[in-house]
């Protein structure tokens, strides 16, 4: 099953296209601190209870929503630096 980024309005998809395309895919922390941060940012709402979202375990972002800053480069790989928190956010 392929996921989706949680984000509102985005439309990116975890699929090979998406990774090919340099598209990285983060889920939710753990940490309740940083878990906290990154609901906030998303600013969500669920439409049912009118409260904030809450993601579920599989709930993911892609880079998109990240500064470049965010990230640190091992060879050729990407990964989130300790404690960054989502920022780049296109609502309509």
């Amino acid at each position: 099953m392929t996921r989706s980024c949680s984000a509102l309005g985005c439309t990116t998809r975890d699929n090979g296209r998406s990774r090919e395309r340099g598209i990285s895919f983060h889920q939710f922390p753990i940490d309740a601190i940083q878990r906290t941060k990154w609901i906030h940012a998303v600013n969500r709402v669920d439409p049912k209870s009118k409260k904030v979202w809450i993601p579920g375990p599989g709930a993911i972002l892609c880079s998109k929503h990240f500064a470049e800053t965010d990230f640190e480069t091992y060879g050729m790989r990407r990964k989130l630096r300790k404690g960054a928190v989502p920022s780049v956010f296109h609502y309509k």
